[in-house]
C-alpha cells in the first residue's frame, strides 16, 4: 500500500479515518518484535480510548503508550531530514518516563557498548558513531531512495545500533517514513515473520547480501496490503483545498 505525505497527514487530522487502523497495525507488530505483551485488541483500545487492559509491566505500558506519540511525531514531521537531533527526539520520546530514561540512557546515542540479543553481529562501538552516523545519512542522500535503498539503510542502521535501546523500533519507524516520502509501498514487518526477518537481517549485516531480507520485506508489504484490503482501508488522494485545511 502506497500512502503519500499529504494522504497520511490528512488522515491523521481527520476523525474516524484509516489512520486509526494503520497506526495500531504498525505499532502492534513493531512492538511485538521487541517483546511487548499487548495484544492487537489491547493496543487498539489504548490507541482509541487511552485505556490499558491486560497484565503488562510498567515499562511495556509506557513504551507502548509512547510509541503512539512517536508514530504521530513521525507523521507530523514527514519531509523533514533525518539527522542526529531527529533521531535523539524519537529515542527520547519512545522511552519517556521509563526505567531507561530515569537511568539516563535515552535521548542521545549510546555511551556503553551494546549488542543485538541472540545475534553474532558485532555492532558499532560508541566511539564509532561520530563517523558512522554521518556516513549513514550521506548514504541515504546519495541513494536512489527506492525499496532497495530503504532496506539497505535499515540493514546499516541496525548494524550500527546507535542507541542503548530501541534501535529496532526506531529503525522500523524510519522505514515507514522513507516509504511514505518516496512513493514506496509501506513496509510493516509482520511479527509472524520475526524469525526470518531477524535471521536474514543478520545475514545481510555479516555478509552484505540483503537479497533474502528484501524478499521478506516484500512479503511484509504484501501482507500489510492484504490486511488493509480486508479492513476496507483505501487512502484517498485529497484535493489541495482539503489538504491545506487539515494538514
Amino acid at each position: 500500500m502506497k500512502i503519500n505525505v499529504a494522504q497520511m497527514q490528512v488522515m491523521k487530522a481527520a476523525p474516524n479515518s484509516a489512520y486509526e487502523v494503520i497506526m495500531p497495525e504498525f505499532l502492534f507488530h513493531s512492538n511485538k518484535l521487541e517483546g511487548s505483551t499487548f495484544s492487537e485488541e489491547e493496543l487498539v483500545k489504548l490507541v482509541e480510548q487511552g485505556l490499558v487492559e491486560g497484565s503488562h509491566d510498567i515499562d511495556d505500558v509506557l513504551e507502548t503508550k509512547n510509541s503512539v506519540d512517536v508514530f504521530n511525531y513521525v507523521v507530523d514531521t514527514l519531509g523533514q531530514p533525518v539527522n542526529d537531533e531527529f533521531l535523539w527526539t524519537l529515542n527520547d520520546m519512545l522511552f519517556r518516563e521509563t526505567t531507561d530514561a530515569k537511568a539516563g540512557f535515552t535521548g542521545h546515542y549510546k555511551e556503553i557498548p551494546n549488542r543485538i540479543r541472540n545475534s553474532s553481529v558485532q555492532v558499532a562501538l560508541p566511539s564509532d558513531l561520530p563517523r558512522a552516523m554521518p556516513e549513514l545519512f550521506a548514504q541515504w542522500e546519495n541513494s536512489a531512495k527506492d525499496f532497495d535503498a530503504i532496506v539497505d539503510y535499515h540493514v546499516r542502521f541496525e548494524h550500527i545500533h546507535p542507541f542503548q535501546n530501541g534501535n529496532g523500533r526506531i529503525g522500523r519507524f524510519l522505514m515507514m517514513k522513507q516509504c511514505i516520502e518516496n512513493d514506496v509501498d509501506i513496509i510493516v514487518v509482520d511479527e509472524a515473520l520475526e524469525r526470518p526477518y531477524k535471521s536474514w537481517l543478520e545475514v545481510a549485516q555479516t555478509t552484505g547480501d540483503a537479497r533474502f531480507l528484501k524478499e521478506i520485506m516484500a512479503d511484509c508489504q504484501q501482507r500489510f496490503q492484504r490486511k488493509m484490503d480486508e479492513k476496507g482501508v483505501t487512502p484517498l488522494i485529497p484535493d489541495e483545498k482539503t489538504a491545506a485545511r487539515l494538514i
